[in-house]
């Protein structure tokens, strides 16, 4: 319950967010335009009696009453839906957008790596519909009360025990709630299933799996697999639905016995004389409206439980964002290192896994120095370089970036004073400048900046290359679009990471593994020549040992650990781990 609370507190405070002027309007307008309905059969009423007892006044009074009711009904009704509709556009909208600030400003990269975050990340997908409608929903169920209470007093008027008309709708009130609880359960249950078929799905949509799917026939396979991932969800939520369907039609007999039994009482009494023709047309009138109302309360119950399931999915996104804020007295990165980067005992594990990826791992990154990380797939060394770009947190250990421990730092201030990038680099469909621009958002429209970074970064010739240069939309899914060769968007990758000048920590991961090996060797010259003697520290990652020589220091990574640590000459004549992999990587080339 108090979950529930919460998650119409959201609602409600994200609707007045929106548009707090129409938010209030139909929150108005519509349970007004509810209250006439009920009294269509009161005006019938009249209409009957006048008519039956040759009263022109009250015919009159009945038809001018029925004639005022429809008009306002059309006119506030009208009024109000059309305000609804723009509404509910703008919840969805806010709903949408807080949904993508949050999973994009969590400090940290766990949440990726978590399923049960994923599972409920897929279900908010599927739900941004139901978030948006959920103002619809909640006027709906302020449109069921108000109704309600009108015919509970005209039932009254016409007999005292009319009032226990609405008890037949209970058992179908009590349905709709349990049903939520089942229909939640079903969702939460079939969601894995339903992320994998989506996976399958989006795989059939994009070039880059296109290529697999043809060469490895892999077409049959992956539409069995999506086919049974479909049906699995489905099976489990029908499951719930028949469930639903079946206790709702036992209820429903309930309010047809007590619908049948409140008319055979008024009728009982109109030939006894104690009623008129026109107090059994109002009882039938009321009894539909009391079924009605019961069918719109169910139907009402049922979609804010829905809508409150799908807010109460983003409250735990909420949470488990606001867990992993950090305190507001945060540190602020240095603005030069002095003392360098210490690793004090690291050691990580990913969210949910019991291996680990680094153990007790310690050393020192000095100012101005350009450090290598080597060493076999799986060795740790993406994982460390994400660590020490504040993407994770040490499971075990500290990071101390002139003494101060990293968990301290800002993660803000601490992301703008890095820059890195990643073999697995992002294709950004922008204009050319732009691509490279957002490497640093304060010089996104400066060219000198952009063409510098692309020179220190040896992309110019793919800009030299584009029918526009640097005004040249990127991207074939755009009108007029360039695409470029795998090797081309990561050289504009590498760009984009040194347009931040003077970072405090540079990271190049696998940053020319697209490349061939002599490019990569001047390239990786290039970087090390410019980085030495800076402020900062520099970290490269390569498999190609001849590239990574110049380094000042290499670190050799084996199991999760730095087995060996110097420079080139001194690491290649040990003996060790990496005079063999070195031996071994320079033998393919005699």
């Amino acid at each position: 319950m108090r979950d529930s609370f919460r998650a119409l507190r959201l609602v409600v405070a994200t609707t007045l967010r929106a548009d707090p002027r129409r938010a209030v309007a139909v929150l108005l307008l519509e349970p007004a335009s509810a209250a006439v309905q009920p009294l269509f059969a009161l005006w019938l009423k009249l209409l009957a009696d006048g008519a039956l007892g040759h009263d022109a006044g009250l015919v009159a009074t009945g038809a001018g009453a029925l004639a005022c009711s429809m008009a306002l009904l059309w006119l506030v009704g009208g009024a109000g839906t059309r305000m609804r509709v723009t509404l509910t556009e703008r919840v969805g909208f806010t709903f949408d957008r807080r949904i993508a600030e949050i999973s994009a400003t969590l400090p940290t990269l766990e949440h990726h790596e978590r399923a049960d975050y994923q599972d409920r990340l897929a279900m908010l997908r599927e739900q941004q519909g139901v978030l948006g409608n959920t103002v619809n929903t909640v006027v709906q169920t302020v449109r069921v009360v108000v109704p309600a209470a009108v015919t509970l007093t005209l039932l009254v008027t016409l007999h005292p025990s009319l009032v226990l008309l609405p008890a037949f709708a209970v058992p179908s009130l009590l349905v709709a709630l349990r049903s939520q609880r089942w229909q939640r359960d079903a969702e939460e249950r079939a969601a894995p299933g339903r992320r994998l078929s989506g996976h399958l799905y989006e795989l059939t949509l994009h070039a880059g799996p296109a290529k697999e799917l043809r060469v490895f026939r892999l077409r049959d396979e992956v539409a069995r697999r999506h086919r049974a991932a479909w049906l699995e969800g489905h099976r489990i939520r029908a499951a719930a639905q028949w469930r639903t369907a079946l206790w709702s039609s036992l209820a429903s007999v309930v309010f047809a016995a007590g619908f049948a039994a409140a008319v055979a009482l008024v009728v009982q009494r109109a030939v006894r004389g104690n009623a008129t023709p026109g107090d059994v047309l109002l009882a039938i009138g009321l009894a539909r409206q009391v079924n009605t109302a019961a069918a719109q309360t169910v139907f009402s119950v049922s979609s804010l439980q829905q809508s409150l399931r799908a807010a109460g999915r983003l409250l735990w996104l909420v949470d488990h964002a606001r867990a992993q804020a950090r305190p507001a007295a945060v540190a602020v990165p240095p603005a030069v290192l002095r003392g360098g980067i210490e690793l004090d005992g690291v050691s990580f594990r990913y969210p949910g896994t019991a291996a680990w990826v680094l153990r007790d791992v310690s050393f020192r990154l000095e100012p101005g120095s350009v450090v290598a990380l080597v060493g076999e797939n799986g060795a740790g060394k993406t994982s460390l370089v994400k660590l020490l770009l504040g993407l994770y947190e040490p499971t075990e250990g500290r990071i101390l970036v002139d003494g101060t421990d990293l968990r301290d730092i800002d993660p803000g201030a601490w992301r703008a004073r890095t820059a890195a990038a990643f073999q697995d680099f992002t294709r950004l469909e922008l204009r050319a400048d732009e691509v490279v621009g957002v490497g640093d958002l304060e010089h996104l429209t400066d060219a000198g900046a952009v063409v510098d970074a692309l020179a220190r970064a040896g992309a110019s010739d793919v800009v030299a290359g584009l029918p526009r240069g640097l005004h040249t939309q990127l991207g074939r899914s755009w009108p007029g679009g360039t695409d470029l060769s795998t090797g081309q968007w990561q050289k504009l990758a590498v760009a984009r990471a040194l347009m931040r000048q003077s970072p405090l920590v540079l990271a190049l991961d696998e940053p020319t593994a697209s490349l061939d090996a002599t490019t990569e060797h001047r390239l990786f010259e290039r970087y090390v020549h410019a980085a030495r003697g800076g402020a900062g520290v520099t970290l490269l990652v390569s498999h190609r040992f001849s590239t990574v020589r110049a380094a000042d220091e290499i670190l050799v990574l084996d199991g999760g650990r730095v087995v060996q640590r110097g420079p080139h000459r001194d690491l290649v004549t040990s003996n060790g781990v990496y005079a063999e992999l070195y031996e071994l990587q320079a033998a393919s080339y005699r």
